[in-house]
């Protein structure tokens, strides 16, 4: 990724220690990685900005991962942010998980983490 753009990534968790750690193998692996703890905050920044892939939580508080990948699926221009799921529930398909580019089971590597994100943002 050197002497290219920093590709965004937006990391939505709300353990703040993990969302540390994340962040910080991302940043380390030359992405622009910005965090926030639940879905509100995550709809707010992606009324303000595009991120070029997003890290989503699905159990989080005020409004959940399935509900900001709903969001997302409804707007055409986020409809096109690539969407990983990182979560330790068991979760049943539905049609918004089913739109996230992969499912990662916590407690997930954190080089896991960025292989994934990695192919994804180079795909997209």
């Amino acid at each position: 990724m050197k002497g290219a753009a920093r590709k965004k990534v937006l990391l939505v968790e709300d353990d703040v220690d993990l969302a540390e750690l994340y962040r910080g193998v991302l940043r380390w692996s030359g992405f622009d990685a910005a965090h926030v703890i639940d879905g509100v905050s995550a709809l707010r920044v992606l009324e303000e900005e595009t991120p070029d892939l997003i890290v989503v939580d699905m159990n989080l508080p005020v409004l959940s991962g399935d509900q900001v990948l709903r969001e997302m699926a409804a707007h055409p221009e986020l409809r096109q942010i690539p969407a990983i799921v990182v979560t330790g529930e068991d979760i049943s398909p539905n049609v918004a998980v089913e739109q996230a580019k992969q499912v990662l089971r916590k407690p997930c590597p954190p080089d896991r983490l960025v292989s994934v994100v990695e192919r994804y943002v180079r795909a997209a």
